[in-house]
């Protein structure tokens, strides 16, 4: 009769390191994704404060108003977006 090594102790030992390395990789990418979001973040403000302005120093009122709304209004929708995303990844 053959014996059949008994590799369950060996199987289990793999999938805990596999399980672990798995939280390590979601872990560090959570980290990756949410200094991604705050950059790219920074990055949408300072294009919107330079489109302001730019507005600003034609001198056209109209411009200088579309501008400043579409500025905010972007400000306000991404500021809802950054946050649900910010808080997910925090999770």
């Amino acid at each position: 009769m053959t014996n059949i090594p008994d590799v369950s102790a060996d199987l289990e030992a793999a999938a805990k390191r596999v399980e672990e390395l798995s939280e390590q990789v979601t872990a560090q990418a959570k980290a990756n994704g949410l200094l991604w979001l705050e950059g790219y973040e920074k990055v949408l403000q300072n294009m919107l404060d330079l489109e302001v302005e730019a507005a600003k120093k034609t001198g056209v009122d109209w411009a200088n108003t579309l501008a400043t709304a579409h500025a905010n209004f972007v400000r306000e929708t991404s500021e809802v977006f950054f946050q649900t995303l910010s808080n997910q990844l925090k999770s």
